[in-house]
């Protein structure tokens, strides 16, 4: 009966999955920033290289710079099989080289009174994409045999929640309800997919839920502290415009980024302390909830040494290109530290960084309190 349960879930969790997309497509993003109409990326492929002038750059030619000339064969729309010759400026914003037989994507800007014009957008990479993609699940569903299939299930369902729930949410102005959804039914699923129906389960869910949460609370405070909001982001002037249209809150952007980020390592904490506390106190079943929540912050203090680290370093990789922009216009000491950059990455880093610290007294707690009331039903 629970494996019958089980499937049925798992068909829900797909359908609801299907029934997420199917409402993206149908979504009307009434504002836009520029009109888009005549315009059209499509795929091509490259016939024949008729002329080409390409320069190696200095810094030990990591790039390249130059003309080409190019026949191309449209591959789709309108015209699709139609040839047509076109220029491609590589440069090193631009860094697209054509071969014979290369996969290109066309920007076709084709106005209704006007000779149409098109350009080299860049290379096709969406069988690459697909391949990754692919060749990830497959990984997973290999190692992890049906629990790997499940959690592909559990991860593709959290990145259509995000996509087509909680991306319209906020442009529409839904503020932080729409996060708090996301995290909810997307740690929900992704515990049901680790765990099955089970009381660890539950406990695993409700850690990941307040735990993910946190971070929005800690990330509050940073901003307080440091007086940002949705405008200190480098988008908030594009974000306003979009403010102005449709009713977006920008501070709302800001929480959610920081919500969602620290989701995957919370989630980590939680179903980690879960697996542990569940396994002392099967094998331990005198223990009281008090001496249950001493093991747990035993095990999570081991945890946080390493998970503390997760998240911040990986806001640091992301801003090395960054970093090193402001080595080269000889940013100062007060400058930089009271720049926005710095003030918004590291409030993002110590909140995902301390969402995962309170985690562990969190899991601790809803774990021994958990099985504490179970064991105590027991024993009456």
């Amino acid at each position: 009966m629970k494996k019958i349960m089980e499937a049925v879930c798992t068909a829900m969790i797909l359908f609801v999955t299907g029934l997420l997309l199917w409402s993206f497509g149908r979504q009307d993003f009434r504002y836009q920033r520029y009109e888009t109409d005549p315009i059209h990326y499509v795929k091509a492929r490259t016939v024949e290289v008729l002329e080409q002038e390409l320069t190696a750059g200095s810094a030990g030619g990591e790039y390249v710079t130059g003309y080409q000339k190019l026949r191309i064969q449209l591959l789709e729309g309108d015209k699709k099989g139609q040839e047509l010759e076109l220029e491609n400026y590589v440069t090193v914003q631009h860094p697209v080289i054509a071969r014979e037989g290369s996969r290109l994507i066309i920007c076709a800007d084709e106005p209704k009174n006007a000779e149409p014009y098109y350009t080299v957008y860049n290379y096709d990479r969406s069988m690459g994409i697909w391949l990754l993609v692919g060749g990830f699940l497959l990984l997973a569903v290999l190692v992890g045999r049906k629990q790997g299939l499940l959690s592909c299930v559990g991860l593709l369902f959290t990145a259509a929640m995000i996509v087509c729930f909680l991306l319209p949410g906020l442009y529409r102005g839904s503020g932080m309800g729409a996060a708090a959804v996301t995290v909810t039914a997307s740690c929900a699923v992704t515990c049901f997919c680790i765990g099955g129906f089970t009381k660890k389960t539950g406990f695993n869910v409700i850690s990941a839920i307040l735990g993910s949460l946190s971070a929005g609370a800690v990330y509050r405070l940073c901003t307080f502290v440091l007086r940002l909001n949705g405008c200190s982001m480098d988008e908030g002037d594009a974000l306003v415009l979009i403010a102005q249209a449709e009713g977006l809150r920008l501070n709302s952007v800001l929480y959610s980024g920081v919500i969602v980020s620290a989701m995957g390592a919370v989630m980590d904490v939680a179903v980690s302390m879960g697996a542990s506390l569940g396994e002392i106190a099967s094998l331990n079943p005198g223990l009281s909830g008090r001496e249950l929540f001493r093991s747990g912050m035993r095990i999570g203090r081991d945890m946080t040494g390493t998970m503390t680290n997760t998240l911040i370093l990986a806001f640091a990789g992301s801003s090395l290109a960054t970093l090193l922009i402001f080595i080269s216009y000889g940013v100062q000491y007060h400058q930089l530290l009271s720049s926005n950059f710095l003030a918004l990455e590291l409030s993002q880093g110590l909140s995902g960084s301390a969402a995962v610290i309170l985690t562990v007294p969190i899991s601790a707690a809803v774990n021994a309190v958990g099985y504490g009331f179970f064991i105590k039903k027991r024993n009456y």
